[in-house]
This record gives C-alpha cells, sequence and structure tokens, in this order.
C-alpha cells in the first residue's frame, strides 16, 4: 500500500462552476439550434452525463461516451475551485475534464455525420467548434482540441480543425476558463469526424476542459445517448477477486522465472496489457473496485475511511447471492488487530472501509474470515460463496516483502499458487462456471500506474493463451463482476466502464498487428499505438516500434522515435515532439531489434 513511501498530493480548496451545453437532439429547432443545422454532435461535450463527478485531483474516472487514450483523465467536480468564467452566455454546470495526475492523457470519440453526405459533398458545409478550455495559475498545463475528417474507408481527407489553446499567459496566470472557437468547410467526401483532446504538460494536474460543442450547418442525424458500453460477460455462478500490491507491469512481465505460477494463470486465461489502477496510493483501488468509487483522498487507510456508500456487498446480498472476504491473518471473523499475523492489515480487503459492515459486528462476523475459512469453504460449490475476495497479507502480498524485486515477486507467486490452486481445483471450479480475476492495486514506480491484470474462467468461459491490448481499469473489473453475477452498477464509474470484454470475446486475428485509435493526431501531442502477436514463437523483448517519414522503409534511415515492444501485446505512448512536425508518417512493428516487419506500415497524419 505504500504507506509513508508516496508523494503527499497538492491539494486545493475551491468553489463553483461549469456549464451545461446544448441539447444532443435535433428532432426540432430550438433557440439555441437554428433550422437547417445539427444540434450538438459530441456526446457528453460537457462532462455532465452520468452525474458523477470528483473532488479530487488525483483520482482517475470514467469518462462516459469517450474512449480513453492514455493517462488517468477525470470528471472534476467546478466545486473543486473557483475558476474565472468567460461571458459567452453559457451556464455553468457541475463538472468539467481534468488530467488526472498520471500524466498527460488522451480522449476521443468520433462523430457520424454520413447522414449529411450529399450536402457535405457538396461542398457548402460548415463547423463550429467551441469550449472552454483552462488552466491554473501559473502552471502551463493545457488542453489541446483537433477535429480529423475521414471517409467511409476512415481515411484522413482534408486538412485537421484545431481550436487555439490557452496558455498560462492567455489567462494573466489566473485560474479561469476562457472560451475558444474556431470554424470552417468540412471537406467533401467527410463521413465520420474524429474529436481529439490532448491534456498536455500536465505534471501539476492542470489543464482542463468543459462545454466542448461541435455544430454543422446541416442537418445531421443526432448521436445516440450515452449509454454504458455492451457487454460480453457471460454469466458466472462464482466470482473470485484478487488484489496484489505496489508491482510494476514490468516487473512481472519480464520476469517469469520468479513469477510461474502467475505465467501459468496467464497460459490458462487471458492478460490484458494496457490495464492501468486509478489511484495513488492504494487504497483507492480497492474501493474502486468495491464501491465504484475512490471516495477519500490521499494516504488515507482504515481506520480512517469509514465509506457509508453502497458496496459489492450491498448489491450481492440484495441479489439474494452470497459473499466472503477472506484475508490472510485475520484469525478470528471480523478481526481487526494483529494479533495472529503482524503483517495483518484489515483493510487488504476493502469491506471493513465500509460503515454499514464494521459498524454491523453481526453482519461483519458473518463476512469477513481468515483465509483458513476458504479451505472449508471451497470443499463443495454450494458452500463456496458467490463473490470472494481473497486478500494476501501486507508480506504475501508483495508490499513489505519488497515492491516488486525479486524476491517479492517470488514471494507473491508462491502465496498465489497455494492460495489458488484448490480454488482452481475445487468442486465451484470444475462443477460450476467460475472466474479468476487477479490484479494489482498500484504500480510501484510505472507511468500511467500500469499494472498485470489476469482473467481466468472456468468451462472454456474465457479462452486460453490470450491478450489484449485494450485500455481497462480498476472500474472494469468492478463492471466485469456486476456483469458476471448479474448486479446493478454503483456509481458511474463503474457502470460507465467498459466490461474487460476482451478476456471473453479475444481478437482472431491470426498475424501480428500494428493499430491506434487515432490515425491523427495534434502536433505536440501524443499517439499511443497498440500492437500484438498472435503466436507465443513471435513474442521477444526486442520486438520493437519505430515511426518513420511516410515512404521509408524500415532500415533505409534511422526512426524518429521508437520504443521496445516486448510482449505479445500492449500499447505504447509516444510524442509527436520526437518527430518532424505536422506531416505524414508511417509507424512499423519490428521483430528482434532488426527490420523484419511483423505489421505496418500504421500511417498517421500530425497537424
Amino acid at each position: 500500500m505504500g504507506r509513508g513511501t508516496r508523494m503527499q498530493l497538492r491539494w486545493r480548496s475551491l468553489g463553483g462552476l461549469l456549464a451545461l451545453l446544448g441539447a444532443l437532439t435535433v428532432s426540432a429547432p430550438t433557440t439555441a439550434q437554428a433550422a437547417g443545422s445539427s444540434g450538438n454532435l459530441i456526446v457528453n461535450g460537457d462532462a455532465e452525463s452520468g452525474g458523477y463527478c470528483t473532488g479530487d485531483w488525483s483520482a482517475a474516472t470514467t469518462v462516459p461516451g469517450w474512449t480513453t487514450e492514455a493517462g488517468g483523465i477525470n470528471v472534476m467536480c467546478h466545486s473543486v475551485a473557483s475558476f474565472g468564467l468567460p461571458n459567452d452566455g453559457s451556464t455553468p454546470g457541475k463538472a468539467f475534464f481534468g488530467p488526472g495526475n498520471f500524466g498527460d492523457g488522451a480522449m476521443a470519440q468520433t462523430v457520424d455525420v454520413s447522414s449529411a453526405a450529399e450536402a457535405i459533398d457538396g461542398g457548402a458545409v460548415h463547423y463550429d467548434l467551441s469550449g472552454w478550455l483552462g488552466g491554473w495559475t501559473v502552471y502551463g498545463g493545457h488542453v489541446a482540441v483537433s477535429l480529423h475528417f475521414h471517409d467511409a474507408q476512415g481515411r484522413t481527407v482534408g486538412a485537421n480543425a484545431t481550436l487555439p489553446t490557452v496558455s498560462a499567459t492567455d489567462r494573466g496566470l489566473a485560474t479561469k476558463f476562457l472560451s475558444r472557437s474556431t470554424t470552417g468547410a468540412v471537406p467533401a467526401g467527410t463521413r465520420s469526424i474524429q474529436v481529439e483532446v490532448q491534456f498536455l504538460s500536465t505534471s501539476n494536474e492542470t489543464g482542463y476542459l468543459d462545454n466542448l460543442s461541435l455544430t454543422l450547418d446541416t442537418p445531421v442525424t443526432a448521436p445516440a445517448p450515452v449509454a454504458p458500453p455492451a457487454s460480453r460477460v457471460p454469466g458466472y455462478d462464482h466470482v473470485f477477486m484478487v488484489m496484489m500490491e505496489n508491482t510494476d507491469y514490468s516487473e512481472v512481465m519480464n520476469d517469469p522465472a520468479d513469477t510461474p505460477f502467475i505465467h501459468s494463470l496467464m497460459g490458462q486465461g487471458a492478460t490484458l496489457t494496457d490495464f492501468h489502477g486509478v489511484y495513488h496510493p492504494s487504497d483507492e483501488n480497492y474501493l474502486a473496485v468495491a464501491g465504484g468509487d475512490t471516495y477519500t483522498k490521499g494516504a488515507t487507510y482504515w481506520p480512517n475511511i469509514n465509506s457509508p456508500q453502497r458496496n459489492l456487498g450491498d448489491t450481492v446480498e440484495a441479489a439474494g447471492k452470497s459473499w466472503k472476504a477472506y484475508e490472510q491473518g485475520m484469525g478470528t471473523p471480523c478481526n481487526t488487530k494483529n494479533d495472529h499475523d503482524s503483517y495483518y492489515e484489515p483493510d487488504d480487503a476493502p469491506f471493513i472501509n465500509y460503515t454499514d459492515i464494521s459498524g454491523d459486528a453481526a453482519r461483519c462476523a458473518a463476512h469477513l474470515f481468515d483465509t483458513t475459512q476458504l479451505t472449508t469453504d471451497l470443499q463443495s460449490a454450494s458452500t463456496t460463496p458467490n463473490f470472494s475476495w481473497i486478500a494476501a497479507d501486507d508480506y504475501y502480498d508483495g508490499e513489505a516483502s519488497g515492491n516488486g524485486s525479486a524476491t517479492s515477486l517470488r514471494t507473491q507467486d508462491g502465496w498465489l499458487k497455494q492460495t489458488l490452486a484448490p480454488v482452481l481445483a475445487s468442486p465451484a471450479w470444475k462443477q460450476q462456471r467460475s472466474l479468476l480475476i487477479l490484479t494489482w492495486d498500484e504500480s510501484e514506480g510505472e507511468a500511467y500506474n500500469h499494472v498485470v491484470t489476469t482473467v481466468v474462467g472456468s468451462q472454456g468461459t474465457v479462452p486460453a493463451g490470450t491478450s489484449s491490448s485494450d485500455h481497462y481499469d480498476h472500474y472494469g473489473i468492478a463492471r466485469t463482476i456486476e456483469a458476471a453475477l448479474g448486479l446493478p452498477g454503483l456509481t458511474a464509474n463503474d457502470r460507465y466502464a467498459t466490461p474487460l470484454n476482451a478476456a471473453f470475446a479475444p481478437s482472431a486475428a491470426t498475424s501480428p498487428t500494428l493499430g491506434g485509435d487515432l490515425n491523427a493526431v495534434t502536433n505536440g501531442g501524443n499517439i499511443t499505438l497498440r500492437y500484438s502477436v498472435p503466436s507465443a514463437a513471435q513474442v521477444h523483448a526486442k520486438n520493437w516500434i519505430g515511426i518513420y517519414p511516410a515512404g521509408v522503409t524500415p532500415g533505409k534511415q534511422a526512426s524518429l522515435t521508437w520504443a521496445y515492444a516486448p510482449n505479445a501485446s500492449g500499447a505504447l505512448t509516444f510524442s509527436t515532439g520526437k518527430l518532424s512536425g505536422a506531416g505524414s508518417y508511417d509507424a512499423y512493428y519490428l521483430a528482434d531489434d532488426g527490420y523484419s516487419v511483423l505489421a505496418g506500415p500504421f500511417s498517421l497524419t500530425v497537424g
């Protein structure tokens, strides 16, 4: 959990703001929408969808309607600060978009304008892009918003459109939002418009966005309202949840010799190679899975959390199902003292942090047990809970044994084998549909809070030996547990999170792949490329991705920027600042420190 090891986070006091944006429907003109024009085509451009915001600058959240490409973007409450506001007629809402504290990030969504194809191809359609862009005092964090126009095949047509950015100087070194807008012609052939938002120079959690709007001066079919992403998760009789601690993704993936059991689980199930915790330090990640929110701030631990909110224990019981948390070293049920194990911490499973459990002695004793009870409960499927949270003590979970060091990895691996092998051999696993989710709370130091997450399912429900570079986080685990057990969501974070779908419906690619959610990006922004190989024989520690000027064959000249791509799949984020400015580029996925092409080129426009 990194008690005492994490830097103090900077907190700020604040007061109100934000703006609710125009209607998303175009069925009839309104005072904000002239006849013959579209409504706002951006879904959740004002951060209000889902009705949720956080008051914690450091907490990553789910962003309904948007795809997070990289970073820990959050939906912030305006009440956290007193912002200067534009005098443009917009009214403040409840929330705005912020960068979180994992460094620069990006999010995007694609707008379908094919219903206006005839008008667009006639050459007389124009766009109007506007929004509030802001920042904090002298800090240089800022937001860059761009439009990329694509034809029916997804190819870029015409020039990008960009909102003028807002610098600290533009703001007069004040904490405020400024209104920005730009207009122009929609290129002929456009069938979709990709909206790209980059949070840049964000080391001080600065650079904010609100009231983003895109309209065309021709009717366009309105986008569908924000809805939770579709789930591919099947129903299960039992779900087993395990969260280890303080270990980088690369430490596990690059040391199979010290983690043979963990790697054997990867071979039996699916590994999610672009998975991220939602907070530093630790306990908030537990709360994100168990309660759909981080709730507390900073280095706060039991007994100081005391959350009154609903949690998975409540929804499991309300659904008529059973649950238990098994914690190494607890000794007697609901014991909160470490008199049986000096490394025992009551919050190594999260439920003691919820007052409807900690404040109800009988309920607590009926659900919180030592891990020795798990052996008894696994003897039959009927005595195995529908939901189980299984927790090691602070030594065996990896923290006190070395935070991802070789010793820590061996310690974690040994405990996981001893604890989970009986689960995989139990009647609940062999005779019924059971799901195991293994993850870590946070990275020890790796960027973007990058951690390993592996999913294993009985009865062939999770295809074996697969991996996915899709972007996921702890809220996606909560959504997966809820989908597996037929439970409702707890907050907008888990309700609108993407379930761990790729574990249940992996890619069918039979050759190496290289791609990105963006094929055009703002000059000065970042691009995230996702790669995979279908065969373990093609995995190599020195496979790599390089970006070249368009038309240049790898090996003919040096790449402009590159990084190793050592796993079966993964995601790498590159700064366009390493390239040669605006222009066209090709990315290649190359083998073993050489120039044999595994996949590519993936064409990229920077502008």
